[in-house]
């Protein structure tokens, strides 16, 4: 009988990828806070807000999944600075939550973030100091003590810069340049925030391999190279066919000099080593020129 798998947050790009690449291979139950009606005629998305404990229970002792993966997340960095309480209960309490009223021998597959890292000394390994500079990455730090602190079965993943080639996720980098450059509008891409951005479909292969080889502990995942948000931006234009003359590089502090709205600290240099998932795994982690090219052939 196919294990039975929980997904929080299944309309985010991770969440949603999870539920059609994991579909054939286990029992599947995707929720999400507020589903939509479309995901809930389309993919049977339910509702699940893991802020909400009787929800929680009720959604647990019904499905009596073996394995949870938490998508679930506010991920808004600049929000995170205002709304503390909302960041914290979602990002911290709800996973604890989770902890809490799921069943002593369910494996709990946790989604963190590069963000827990203050960007001063990248790229950085698994077993390196943590610091995060923002709120946002203190609640992903917060929620992974939390997690690692239990006698639970677990996994941690950080992933960095999650793209995809789902073009309506707020939280695509790769979907706002695409777009943007198809309608040829001129766009500022900051050039001193230096990462390795984690193609989406690669990051399911791992949570996959993950469960099946039944891994437990911390794993960094990413492309094989480092690159700014620029240079993230040209590489895009230039697999698409886009002008790259669209594209002008602008740094950190003029950028925040220009958006009121961008009042978090950003890592500088928060891009990951990828060595240990590729060992543990046997996962191959490409080139980001080598997945955007792939992600294309999956747009055509």
């Amino acid at each position: 009988m196919a294990r039975k798998i929980l997904i929080t947050g299944a309309e985010g790009q991770l969440g949603k990828a999870l539920q059609i690449g994991l579909t054939d291979k286990f029992n599947i139950l995707s929720t999400t806070r507020q589903p939509t009606q479309l995901a809930k005629n389309q993919r049977n998305v339910q509702k699940l807000d893991i802020t909400d404990k009787e929800n929680i229970s009720n959604v647990l002792e019904s499905f009596k999944p073996d394995i949870i993966i938490n998508c679930a997340a506010y991920t808004n960095v600049d929000g995170s600075e205002i709304n503390k309480d909302l960041a914290h209960q979602v990002n911290v309490e709800g996973l604890r939550n989770l902890i809490q009223l799921s069943d002593i021998n369910t494996y709990l597959i946790q989604i963190s973030s590069d963000y827990v890292f203050d960007g001063d000394n990248g790229p950085y390994s698994e077993d390196e100091h943590t610091f995060p500079v923002n709120y946002y990455g203190k609640t992903k730090l917060e929620a992974e003590n939390i997690l690692r602190g239990t006698r639970r079965k677990w996994a941690i993943f950080r992933p960095n810069v999650l793209y995809s080639s789902d073009l309506f996720s707020k939280g695509n980098f790769f979907a706002w340049i695409y777009k943007s450059l198809l309608k040829k509008d001129s766009i500022s891409v900051v050039s001193d925030q230096i990462s390795n951005p984690t193609f989406n479909q690669q990051f399911v292969k791992a949570i996959f391999q993950c469960i099946i080889m039944d891994f437990e502990g911390i794993l960094h995942i990413g492309s094989d190279d480092y690159m700014s948000r620029y240079e993230f931006a040209l590489d895009i234009a230039k697999v698409f066919g886009f002008d790259s003359a669209l594209i002008t590089k602008i740094d950190t502090d003029s950028l925040t000099q220009k958006v009121k709205s961008y009042i978090a600290k950003r890592p500088l240099h928060s891009g990951l080593v990828v060595s240990k998932i590729e060992k543990e795994l046997n996962t191959s982690s490409h080139s980001t020129n080598y997945n955007l090219k792939l992600l294309k052939s999956s747009l055509n």
